[in-house]
């Protein structure tokens, strides 16, 4: 099973965030590959661990926003003023949320990181093992930046990608899979 994290809790405007996770499940609900949609999970204080729910093989989506200029961060908003979070910010709400310490995948779906997402996604994996327990972690980030599942010419949902100069501004080349840059922390 998938499962969308958006880290933020509704007290720090994560609405934003949540509409992304709610097209993508509902994209994802009208691939005609049957796939089941992904669960969509916010961080919320008024509730107990509702990350308690997934299994250690289950598939972490983390939804946020990132910007190139702030590598070491990641955003509730896609434009500032955001509130940032850092990769030991990020493991604590996993953790507090409930994520158990035998889980084993956690990918970065980080809008607007335009590739620069490395340092953090490593930081991240080193947090999670290290300091937090997670001993059998893969942290996985995509070297592009990535949006919500679209349908492409194939008639298949597939989740979107592209490629961003060191300005920030899109390159004109066609959409492709996010999957094709996702990238495995060592």
């Amino acid at each position: 099973m998938n499962y969308l994290f958006v880290p933020f809790g509704s007290n720090e405007s994560n609405s934003e965030l949540l509409s992304m996770g709610t097209l993508w499940a509902s994209n994802a609900a009208k691939d005609p590959r049957g796939k089941e949609a992904p669960k969509l999970l916010f961080y919320n204080i008024k509730a107990a661990k509702p990350l308690s729910i997934i299994g250690n093989n289950d598939t972490v989506y983390i939804l946020a926003h990132g910007y190139a200029a702030s590598p070491d961060y990641i955003f509730n908003l896609a434009n500032f003023p955001a509130m940032g979070m850092s990769p030991n910010e990020l493991g604590i709400r996993l953790k507090v949320a409930g994520l158990g310490a035998g889980h084993r995948k956690i990918k970065l779906y980080i809008c607007n990181s335009s590739g620069a997402f490395q340092t953090f996604a490593t930081e991240f994996k080193r947090i999670m093992r290290d300091n937090l327990g997670f001993a059998n972690i893969d942290i996985y980030y995509y070297n592009c930046s990535v949006s919500v599942p679209k349908e492409f010419s194939d008639g298949l949902y597939h989740k979107d990608g592209v490629l961003e100069n060191a300005m920030g501004n899109i390159v004109l080349t066609p959409r492709f899979r996010a999957s094709e840059n996702r990238q495995r922390v060592p």
